[in-house]
């Protein structure tokens, strides 16, 4: 069998650029941005009959530092802030268990929070924000660019959401979060 050939992984660039740089909001912020570049991500589709294979394997990542989130039957896309995720888990998934697809580079994090990031969220995105509990996590869509969006505990009582989006959309997305946050006070952490 052939080797697989290691791929290169450059230094993370945000696809965002200045317009994640931190500034504060003139007046009271009622939502708050803050890019993330994930260390590793990895989406894992189990095949029909090896579901439960996989999420045992994939339940032993779980802890500090791991974000496991169930997207689908038998699929997972997992974030961790170590580098070499893919790796043990092609190793610890071979391909009669799994298909392992490093998505690293594809994704970008952002951050929402805010006491409006509610009102700011629902303003373009059909899903009802008031309902989800942290941990909770939803597929979905903003103007066709897909988001995996996911509860995260509040912090001083503040909601917040991770909200991924693909590398190439990153941009755009931000721009309408900023548009859409004006009105009610946006800054950038």
């Amino acid at each position: 069998m052939a080797k697989r050939a290691k791929m290169m992984t450059p230094d993370p660039v945000s696809p965002i650029g200045e317009a994640a740089m931190p500034r504060a909001a003139s007046g009271d912020a009622g939502i708050t941005l803050s890019e993330r570049l994930p260390s590793s991500f990895v989406q894992v589709q189990a095949w029909p009959d090896t579901v439960a294979k996989a999420a045992k394997v994939i339940d032993k990542l779980a802890g500090e530092g791991v974000t496991i989130m169930a997207t689908g039957p038998g699929r997972w896309l997992i974030e961790s802030d170590e580098t070499g995720l893919e790796d043990s888990l092609r190793k610890a998934l071979k391909t009669d268990a799994a298909a392992v697809t490093g998505l690293t580079h594809a994704r970008v994090v952002i951050t929402a929070s805010g006491l409006k990031v509610d009102w700011v969220l629902a303003s373009g995105i059909a899903l009802d924000f008031a309902n989800m509990e942290p941990g909770d996590v939803a597929l979905t869509a903003h103007h066709g660019i897909p988001l995996t969006i996911r509860r995260l505990p509040d912090v001083a009582d503040r909601k917040a959401y991770d909200l991924t989006v693909f590398s190439s959309y990153a941009r755009d997305f931000w721009g309408w979060l900023e548009r859409a946050g004006e009105e009610v006070g946006l800054a950038v952490a």
